[in-house]
């Protein structure tokens, strides 16, 4: 007997140094009640009650079960043999702790996910706002003529990247037809795809190449606006030069208008068309308004892109200064008439703004007819300014609008159509582009007024200039 009390000994030694407080006092007391019950008579241990009172609680406790246990605080429960006791924890109320903490993580999880919602339907609504917001503006910007910027004295060229040829040839499958676009006064054009994912075109001139490329090309690059295309960089070996714009995919206006004879296709309508032609007439405005006037001298419809959202950004701006002897010749054959060619050049052979600002009543008849400018349609434009001098009325212009449009718009076509016939004019009855600019904007914001309820998402600010252009 002797040696097992030695043997439980460390026991009840080990439990007061370990858990030192009031509560593991407690526990101590309930194990000697225990040894003490394993090694006495119950005649020894009712007599020790008296003397150790934590072994009355404690016996107490070992008679009503789990009264006890919730009155002292110990929730114990003494099994096994009278060898060793055994101390077991019961855990109903850290199970019913537990469920409390789990609902209301429940409830927590379900109320910040809600908020989540909340916040990012908020961010969708403020972010589609602010989108209507830019294309509004972008639309419908003040007509206050841009500031003059002198040219040369920008230092944005440094932007312009300098192309590898190996980085071009891959771009565009080493030149290949299946990536040709088009082709203009500078050679071929392809769509390219670089190295960094983006998408551009690539204009490609051969053998016959411009003096002081790169110089020329730098003071291009000095030139942005939103309705300007953006020259990204350049390429020049001995017997190619290279020019490296962005992609517009949507390609040029006359896509949109009519078919490869020159036919109304439909597939502008009025708004989309006055917007075209706003946002032309503000690159060309802003060309104008360097210091010396910067004159685009080749505007044509063609030349006029249009992005996946139908901006319309002007192309081929600046690129007199890199023509050749080539460029400037030319047939004399009628087959090979210029239409938006100024008349007045062959007198002087000059361009200025008010020859770019003919090209641009070329391109706005090509707008609202639907139709090609070529030498079969030249006649047209003679008769619709015999209409303008004779003071023909508004209803008999109805018969050059394209026929695809809606009788709701042909009011606002006839107003654009009046406008083209002043820029076809002589050069001294031809408004500046800056008018152009505040007469599209009148003409946009009376047709949005007024056709507010279509499908078309207007809000343009209602504009009063240029009214003095038809006085």
């Amino acid at each position: 007997m002797r040696l097992l009390f030695w043997q439980q000994l460390p026991l009840l030694i080990v439990i007061p140094l370990l858990y030192p407080n009031k509560f593991c006092n407690k526990l101590y007391a309930e194990a000697l009640f225990s040894f003490k019950s394993s090694h006495r008579s119950p005649q020894q241990v009712l007599c020790s009650i008296a003397k150790y009172p934590c072994e009355r609680a404690c016996l107490h406790c070992h008679e009503l079960k789990d009264p006890c246990a919730f009155s002292l605080g110990i929730p114990a429960r003494i099994d096994g043999t009278n060898d060793v006791p055994t101390l077991t924890p019961v855990q109903e109320a850290q199970v019913k702790r537990h469920e409390g903490t789990r609902v209301a993580a429940i409830v927590g999880g379900v109320v910040a996910a809600f908020l989540v919602v909340v916040i990012l339907v908020i961010v969708y609504v403020c972010l589609m706002r602010v989108k209507r917001f830019i294309r509004q503006t972008s639309e419908a910007a003040s007509s206050i003529p841009s500031p003059t910027v002198e040219l040369g004295m920008s230092n944005n060229s440094q932007n312009i990247r300098r192309f590898a040829i190996l980085e071009l040839e891959q771009a565009t499958r080493n030149f290949s037809e299946s990536n040709l676009i088009g082709e203009g006064r500078f050679g071929l054009v392809y769509k390219g795809l670089l190295q960094d994912g983006s998408i551009v075109a690539i204009k490609r001139r051969q053998y016959d190449l411009t003096q002081n490329f790169i110089p020329q090309v730098k003071q291009i690059a000095d030139i942005h606006h939103m309705h300007l295309v953006k020259i990204i960089g350049y390429y020049e070996d001995s017997h190619q030069q290279l020019l490296v714009q962005e992609y517009l995919p949507n390609g040029n206006v006359g896509n949109h208008l009519y078919d490869s004879e020159g036919l109304p296709i439909g597939r502008l309508d009025m708004w989309r068309r006055l917007s075209i032609a706003l946002g032309a007439s503000k690159g060309l405005a802003y060309l104008h308004s360097w210091v010396p006037p910067l004159v685009h001298t080749h505007f044509r419809t063609r030349n006029v892109l249009v992005d996946e959202s139908f901006t319309a950004k002007v192309s081929d701006y600046g690129f007199y200064r890199l023509q050749t002897n080539s460029d400037h010749a030319g047939s004399s054959s009628s087959s090979n008439i210029d239409c938006f060619l100024d008349p007045e050049m062959n007198l002087s052979q000059e361009f200025s703004e008010k020859s770019d600002v003919y090209s641009f009543g070329v391109f706005l008849q090509e707008l609202i007819s639907g139709r090609e400018a070529h030498i079969g349609n030249v006649q047209v434009i003679q008769v619709l300014l015999l209409y303008t001098l004779s003071g023909t009325s508004s209803n008999e212009l109805e018969e050059f609008v394209d026929v695809t449009l809606g009788s709701h718009e042909k009011g606002a076509a006839r107003k654009v159509m009046k406008l083209a016939l002043l820029c076809l004019g002589g050069s001294v009855r031809r408004p500046s582009m800056d008018q152009i600019v505040g007469e599209l904007e009148r003409i946009q914001s009376e047709f949005g007024a007024l056709h507010s309820n279509n499908n078309h998402d207007f809000g343009v600010v209602t504009l009063t200039l240029g009214s003095d252009l038809f006085k």
